[in-house]
């Protein structure tokens, strides 16, 4: 049994795009942590933890009042999320220092568009060091780019769904009542800004979790 128990691998759930923390956010902090219900460990890359908790430029969507919640999220689970570094990520930051340092010009500011999907191609390559044989990831993604992307990843057991099916999956297989009406509840607090690779919403399954 203890031989057992050491051998046991605990799969990962990678979310490599910021829309679900996003749409997950409309709804609370309790809607965030059924990421955890799963029983698997809660990766995010650290671009991805950058997009969610930027403020949005000028004219940008103001997508923004829910971001302190999430932002309180992230510090209270701190030690069971794993942010996963990749270069973009630390190139990102950087930047960010530098235009701090620089006074924050407006026109000056660093792009973030984008660099969470590329970010999740270095991570998987990080990941792909610590996975096991027969080791399940889960990814839930809502990017259509980024979809396509993990689709192509070879020598990883991986799985993907959107928000919407992660949804459904918490109801019915761990007993997540509230995950029922969700979808909903975020349609109506995000007033038609969900975007639309998130309603459409294909499920991929390489290998059973």
């Amino acid at each position: 049994m203890g031989a057992e128990h050491r051998d046991e691998r605990i799969p990962r759930l990678l979310i490599p795009d910021n829309t679900p923390l996003s749409l997950l956010g409309w709804i609370g902090g309790d809607a965030l942590d059924w990421l955890f219900v799963v029983g698997a460990e809660v990766w995010v890359t650290d671009m991805v933890k950058e997009e969610a908790l930027r403020d949005p430029d000028p004219g940008d969507d103001p997508r923004s009042g829910h971001r302190a919640g999430i932002a309180a999220w992230f510090e209270r689970n701190a030690y069971r999320i794993h942010v996963q570094p990749t270069g973009v990520g630390t190139a990102y930051r950087n930047a960010m220092d530098l235009w701090e340092l620089s006074g924050r010009p407006p026109d000056k500011k660093p792009v973030w568009k984008d660099l969470g999907e590329q970010s999740i191609l270095q991570v998987l390559d990080g990941v792909e060091a610590v996975v096991g044989d027969g080791q399940a990831v889960v990814t839930i993604v809502d990017d259509r780019k980024a979809r396509a992307a993990i689709q192509l990843v070879e020598h990883i057991d991986i799985d993907l769904m959107g928000t919407r099916s992660f949804l459904l999956w918490v109801e019915r297989q761990f007993g997540v009542k509230q995950a029922a009406t969700a979808w909903m509840t975020i349609t109506m607090a995000a007033a038609g800004n969900v975007p639309k690779d998130a309603v459409e919403d294909p499920i991929y399954v390489r290998s059973p979790f």
